[in-house]
């Protein structure tokens, strides 16, 4: 029994150190609890920094590739608006073989020219020759231009550019006259100048429609003719909505048919 108490008390102080000793290693280990911690705390804050800078960074990539999709987007609608712009006046064809139509006769190729023509009067009375030479002078226009009928003439858009396909310029009308005057070069005693006169001022008409029609294959004619027709449609073409350019414009001359390029 004695025994048996002494033991019992013996296991009281035990205790008391066991106690007092976790809380000293408890103590002791606190510094490194709270280090663990703020440890924990700070990766804890650098991890969500890292997140947000990255979802910041994402954002700005992706804000920076819509930004240049947009840019890149505009550029296409503009080199697509520029490409269709080159190419627009083909849509104004049709209507531009129109206009050539209806405004044929201003389209024509203008030409002034002073004109004169002379002839020998010769007269014969009981054997005595008598010759004069007598002048007749004018002021001729001529007006040449192309057979604008629709089914005379087409244009081509090509490689090159627009073709007018077209036969030859020729005199549109008869020539205007005026300033029509004469004189006597020389005169002869017995031949009739007056008659002459007057015989070669009614025959001006005619001589000035035959030199016309001759000038038509001139190639200085044919080359202001040309230039009348492609510059009129050239500038109809340009005034069309949304063409930027209308390319270099070409006549090409259609081959005459056999009998004429035969009786030529």
């Amino acid at each position: 029994m004695i025994a048996a108490r002494e033991g019992h008390g013996s296991a009281l102080p035990l205790l008391d150190m066991s106690v007092d000793t976790y809380q000293a290693d408890h103590s002791n280990n606190m510094p490194i609890i709270q280090s663990l911690t703020r440890a924990a705390l700070i990766f804890a804050a650098g991890a969500t920094v890292a997140l947000v800078g990255a979802n910041w960074y994402a954002k700005s990539q992706v804000d920076e590739a819509r930004s240049k999709i947009g840019q890149l987007q505009g550029e296409i609608t503009t080199k697509t608006n520029e490409l269709l712009g080159f190419t627009k006046y083909t849509t104004f064809l049709t209507v531009g073989k129109q206009a050539l139509t209806e405004q044929a006769k201003l389209i024509a190729a203008t030409i002034k020219r002073d004109e004169d023509s002379t002839q020998v009067v010769e007269r014969s009375v009981l054997g005595l020759m008598s010759a004069s030479t007598v002048e007749v002078s004018y002021t001729a226009e001529y007006s040449f231009g192309f057979d604008l009928r629709p089914d005379k003439y087409e244009l081509r858009a090509t490689d090159k550019g627009l073709e007018i396909h077209v036969n030859r310029p020729t005199l549109l009308v008869a020539p205007g006259i005026t300033n029509l005057r004469h004189r006597v070069l020389n005169g002869g005693l017995l031949t009739d100048d007056k008659g002459a006169i007057i015989r070669m001022m009614q025959d001006v008409s005619k001589r000035a429609e035959k030199q016309g029609r001759a000038m038509a294959s001139e190639p200085s004619v044919m080359a202001l003719s040309e230039k009348s027709l492609t510059s009129f449609l050239h500038g109809f073409l340009a005034k069309q909505p949304g063409v930027r350019i209308v390319p270099h414009i070409f006549v090409v001359y259609r081959q005459p048919p056999k009998e004429v390029a035969a009786a030529q």
